[in-house]
């Protein structure tokens, strides 16, 4: 998942968890010579779920950091215009946990009102004037990721509540005049991120509930080949609550998704476990065809940015910008995103531009 903002990548709260240093880690000799633009934050001291389309036009979500005690916090909606942020003033019946889009004329806000009525709203903006609710089912379907193929084509994946405590994986598809809607009644879980590479190649990652009493989740990948949804299963981790947080592929035979504390690479046949060597995953991302990892550090000296050279993960300083990397997001154009932070809570947004044609 590339071009949208995720539930998973909305959370920037700082785990308080052991982990062993990273030993034998060096810096990337491939991106010795790469180099990030800074990009001035729509807001400071607010955690930021960035969509942006080339390097003059984004969309950003962003929700205050609450430094004491302070009743709820409303996110805010942003649009970047060349070096300009404004805030736009959606109605009120519009929420935005998830944005998904293909340009500045072409937005998606998605998610449901923090206080309010708790329904699930999903409408679209031309860049001059917001749609009516466009939702398939504002009570039992909740659309936690999207991502927008074309204007005529947004693909949404989350769950469809069944009962209180029941729910079940479900994918929507927006065909330019109407929604189609697929529900796993026979799994109870979740889906939390998506990514489309086509029509014809999507995968959909998430959880299912299993009867492991220490974890009760476990990792649930599902690929969608143009004509029917297939599970690609992966080794459980009894013990773990393995859920998947984030998609991208690369290519049928170059797919990486990742929990918390745990990656995983699917070479077209097989699921291997490619774990980092400390911290938490937040977020993946492809860049000139080479996987990166954004990493919630535990301890002052590993890594935040991490690449893998194909046959381990190799620590990537070139960007210098906070101690945590909180997401990690291409544009269409390929330029990679940044959105890191500091233990002040300042946010930093960064970009790196696609690599040079040979």
């Amino acid at each position: 998942m590339n071009q949208s903002t995720s539930r998973s990548r909305r959370t920037a709260t700082l785990l308080l968890a052991g982990a062993s240093l990273a030993v034998g880690l060096v810096a990337s000799p491939a991106n010795a010579a790469a180099s990030w633009e800074s990009i001035p934050a729509p807001e400071d001291y607010a955690t930021v779920s960035l969509l942006p389309f080339d390097s003059q036009n984004a969309y950003a979500r962003t929700m205050s950091t609450c430094i004491e005690l302070c009743g709820p916090v409303a996110p805010k909606l942003w649009q970047r215009s060349g070096s300009t942020w404004k805030q736009l003033k959606p109605p009120t019946d519009v929420a935005f946990d998830t944005l998904a889009g293909t340009g500045p004329n072409d937005l998606w806000a998605i998610g449901r009102k923090h206080v309010g009525d708790g329904i699930w709203h999903v409408h679209r903006y031309d860049g001059t004037k917001w749609s009516s609710d466009m939702a398939p089912d504002t009570k039992r379907l909740e659309i936690l990721d999207a991502e927008a193929v074309n204007r005529t084509s947004l693909w949404g994946v989350g769950n469809t509540r069944t009962t209180n405590t029941l729910w079940n994986p479900t994918v929507t598809h927006w065909d330019g005049q109407k929604w189609n809607t697929k529900t796993f009644t026979d799994i109870d879980g979740n889906f939390e991120s998506v990514d489309v590479r086509s029509e014809n190649d999507i995968w959909a990652v998430g959880y299912r509930s299993v009867s492991d009493e220490v974890a009760n989740y476990q990792p649930l990948a599902m690929h969608y080949d143009g004509t029917k949804w297939s599970e690609v299963r992966l080794p459980d981790t009894p013990g773990d609550r393995n859920i998947l947080d984030n998609v991208v592929s690369n290519g049928p035979k170059d797919v990486w998704v990742h929990s918390l504390e745990h990656v995983w690479h699917w070479d077209g046949t097989t699921w291997t476990r490619r774990d980092i060597p400390a911290g938490y995953v937040k977020s993946i991302a492809v860049h000139g065809g080479q996987t990166y990892v954004g990493v919630q550090v535990n301890k002052s000296g590993d890594p935040k940015l991490l690449r893998w050279n194909g046959t381990s993960w190799v620590a990537d300083t070139s960007l210098t910008n906070g101690t945590h990397v909180l997401q990690l997001t291409t544009s269409p154009d390929g330029s990679m995103y940044a959105y890191s932070t500091d233990a002040w809570s300042t946010n930093y947004l960064s970009r790196l531009a696609p690599p040079a044609a040979r």
